[in-house]
């Protein structure tokens, strides 16, 4: 059987999630085959540009698996703009997304903006399961961890009212941060923070005066958690 060598980027910034993909593709290899991955990891935005502009540049990129919650770095915002960017420089490249959030809107926000051939949920994720997204990708099938899978059932369901950054505020106050924690993990201002808070409740009926129990209770209601 002929052997198909398939040039991977992974981007993440944590280095042992990074091993954990690098040492499921290695047991692909030997129990499965036909593939042989070349693989490059990077641990941040800019060193996946770095990859993309230079590794890449004569060497044909057949697969990315990006994690889109990666920290700003330049004028990169998150790994959705990474991801634009790889779509617009490489269409013939496959993207597997995976990332630890795991809400609606933000898997929205990722189908519309990357149309990821890939989108997988950490928290679903085994190494089989990322054997099985791998090997559907490459065959041209897409593969969605189960969370995804029941947001494409109801996407009609699911309007795009809320901005990225809307989303991740939501997101963090969900997880029980403070809203003056939240410009250490958000690239903005704490007035600007307190502003989109203002919007959020003006957008879902709540009075300016709303606990953020409050705004999180009605977000879950209209869907956005």
């Amino acid at each position: 059987m002929k052997t198909e060598v398939i040039n991977i980027l992974m981007i993440d910034d944590h280095a042992m999630i990074l091993q954990g993909y690098v040492d499921a593709l290695k047991n692909m290899e030997r129990e499965m085959g036909p593939y042989r991955f070349a693989v490059e990891q990077a641990h941040s935005l800019g060193e996946g540009l770095a990859s993309l502009e230079h590794t890449y540049k004569k060497r044909k990129l057949h697969l990315v698996l990006l994690d889109i919650g990666l920290p700003q770095e330049d004028h990169y915002m998150s790994g959705l703009d990474l991801g634009a960017e790889i779509r617009k420089t490489f269409p013939e490249t496959r993207l597997i997304i995976i990332t630890g959030y795991d809400n609606f809107p933000l898997i929205q926000k990722t189908m519309e903006t990357l149309k990821p051939e890939g989108l997988l949920i950490k928290g679903e994720l085994k190494p089989e399961g990322l054997v099985l997204a791998v090997r559907e990708v490459l065959e041209n099938i897409p593969h969605y961890t189960k969370t995804v899978r029941k947001y494409l059932t109801h996407i009609n369901t699911k309007p795009t009212l809320l901005d990225h950054y809307d989303i991740l505020l939501l997101f963090h106050l969900s997880e029980g941060k403070q809203t003056k924690e939240l410009p250490k993990l958000l690239p903005l201002s704490l007035a600007s923070i307190e502003r989109r808070k203002r919007k959020l409740k003006e957008l879902l009926n709540l009075g300016n005066s709303s606990s953020d129990i409050q705004l999180l209770n009605r977000a879950k209601e209209a869907g956005f958690l």
